[in-house]
């Protein structure tokens, strides 16, 4: 009977000695459920634990700039190209306004991100996708995160899913340049547009192949651009940009099951977008004289 009873002290102890070691180590604050054991060490005997500390071994090392002059560069000049370029690419927005409903004092004016464009001349013009600019003929144009310009929808050419808008007043960026270059295969290029609304996003990729075709609801595109760079829902509308800082291509749609992308994209030439959008801004013009 003795031996049980001394047993038992040694295990109150014990217990009494792991509550204050739990106290001490987690603070006079620390709250503790009663019936509950913070764990604070691996649930394994101490004697199994692997011997500390570990010898120490230096971190993998990095590469100086020296070392990586041609990645540096080529860095530097995508940093560069993207720079230069971003200013002209804009976000077309259209403004919705929600009905009052109980609890609000008036309507509430919302801009929804419809896709993206570029600045095609300095006369104010805007291209993008027909497909783009559908639901109205007035929308908001974006350039960075500050300006903001109305325009109006002043010709769309669905068969060929271009589409121009007129700008209100000038914008505060002069254009981008048309590529005179014949897109091939294995081309670098960059996007830049608003996929999901998030203004001026830059990818890098390469031309994967030429003169697709490619099927739409109305339509169906001949001598597309296919680019492995990535682009989403809201990039309709950007441009490809190439590595002279010129536009050869109009991003317009992705070849997806899903509805994100999937390593298949389309871009509408240089060559198709100057041909049509001159024609729509030629039109426009020509009802303008009375």
């Amino acid at each position: 009977m003795n031996r049980i009873l001394w047993c038992c002290a040694v295990v109150v102890a014990l217990l009494s000695a792991c509550t204050t070691r739990f106290e001490a180590d987690l603070g006079p604050n620390t709250q503790i459920r009663w019936g509950v054991t913070p764990t604070l060490v691996p649930t394994t005997y101490r004697r199994d634990l692997p011997v500390t500390p570990f010898p120490t071994r230096a971190a993998i090392a990095t590469r100086s700039d020296a070392q990586n002059t041609t990645i540096a560069a080529l860095e530097a000049e995508t940093m560069e190209l993207y720079g230069q370029s971003v200013p002209a690419v804009v976000s077309i927005e259209l403004p919705f306004v929600h009905p009052t409903v109980d609890g609000m004092s008036a309507p509430r004016s919302f801009m929804l991100s419809q896709g993206s464009g570029f600045l095609y001349n300095d006369q104010g013009h805007i291209v993008t996708n027909a497909h783009v600019v559908a639901q109205a003929d007035v929308y908001q144009i974006r350039f960075g995160e500050t300006t903001v310009i109305s325009a109006t929808v002043i010709g769309r050419d669905a068969a060929h899913d271009i589409a121009v808008l007129a700008l209100d007043t000038p914008a505060p960026i002069g254009p981008l340049t048309m590529s005179t270059r014949t897109p091939a295969t294995g081309m670098w290029i960059m996007t830049i547009g608003s996929p999901y609304g998030l203004n001026d996003s830059m990818t890098l990729g390469t031309i994967s192949g030429t003169n697709r075709e490619l099927s739409t609801d109305s339509t169906t595109l001949t001598g597309m651009i296919q680019v492995d760079a990535v682009l989403n829902p809201g990039s309709s509308g950007g441009v490809l940009i190439e590595r002279t800082g010129a536009v050869i291509g109009l991003t317009t749609a992705i070849q997806s099951s899903t509805g994100s992308f999937e390593g298949i994209g389309y871009a509408i030439p240089a060559s198709t977008i100057v041909k049509h959008a001159e024609d729509l801004i030629a039109a426009a013009m020509q009802e303008r004289t009375p």
